[in-house]
């Protein structure tokens, strides 16, 4: 993993998105273990915070094995509204495939869950991610999930259909210095639950809907590297989670790869 930008252990990386959108699917160049540590200044994925604008460790260990295959476990620091702070981990498989000089292509499943969150039976849910990628520049990414959680009430949160397309840009600038560039598109089924004050008290259930991007620069250094961008999302990102109170921010991580 050295030298490189890999999404793996930054599928909840502490404000490292557009980290995940602009890694190239690329095949496994070895087999063997790799890893990854990391600490950034929040905790953002797919444009909202899950650590309450704090500061939030990661860390990722998997395994490359075949033509292609990479299997893991990841875990990052989450802090939901109104609760203290846990960890948030994920299980992952992938398979990369390299489509001539030019292209690449992956296929993936994620498992995510929360163990110390009171609502963790509503935040256990699943994946199924696609990419494509062009020369290292480009990345074209489509995420469905089956049961991804809407928005928390007092009683929790239902789940639902949920999917999400993202395009990026990486470009190198002089050395191990480059710029990164992404935008996402995600939509929620049955995410809202609104409660009418008043004579009468009744839930409305509806879809939800939001954008985000991200635009900032990395640098490399040995087997560590520096991310560092400017964040933002949609109105309707903060309604989703109440863990996010902006919705424009910087945000830097740090992580050693091994």
């Amino acid at each position: 993993m050295a030298g490189t930008c890999d999404e793996r252990p930054l599928r909840s990386a502490a404000g490292c998105l557009l980290l995940w959108l602009v890694a190239l699917p690329q095949p496994a160049a070895a087999q063997g273990w790799g890893g990854a540590l990391g600490y950034g200044t929040d905790n953002v994925y797919r444009g909202v915070s899950l650590s309450s604008g704090q500061p939030a460790w990661l860390a990722d260990l998997h395994y490359e094995f075949g033509t292609g295959w990479v299997a893991g476990i990841g875990a990052s620091q989450e802090r939901p509204a109104f609760q203290s702070s846990g960890a948030q981990f994920t299980l992952y498989l992938d398979r990369r495939w390299q489509l001539g000089e030019d292209w690449s292509a992956k296929l993936g499943a994620v498992h995510y869950e929360s163990p110390w969150n009171v609502w963790r039976d509503e935040l256990d849910y699943n994946e199924l991610t696609a990419a494509i990628g062009w020369r290292g520049r480009w990345r074209l990414g489509l995420v469905l999930s089956p049961d991804t959680p809407g928005v928390f009430t007092a009683n929790g949160a239902g789940t639902d259909v949920a999917a999400a397309v993202e395009l990026s840009y990486h470009q190198p600038i002089r050395g191990r210095l480059a710029a990164d560039v992404g935008i996402g598109h995600t939509r929620i089924r049955n995410a809202i639950e609104v409660i009418y004050q008043g004579n009468s008290r009744r839930p409305q259930i509806a879809d939800l809907s939001y954008s985000y991007g991200s635009a900032g620069l990395t640098y490399g250094l040995g087997d560590v590297h520096i991310y560092s961008a400017l964040l933002w999302a949609s109105p309707a990102a903060l309604q989703y989670s109440l863990g996010s109170k902006d919705r424009t921010r910087w945000v830097t991580t740090l992580v050693w790869s091994f």
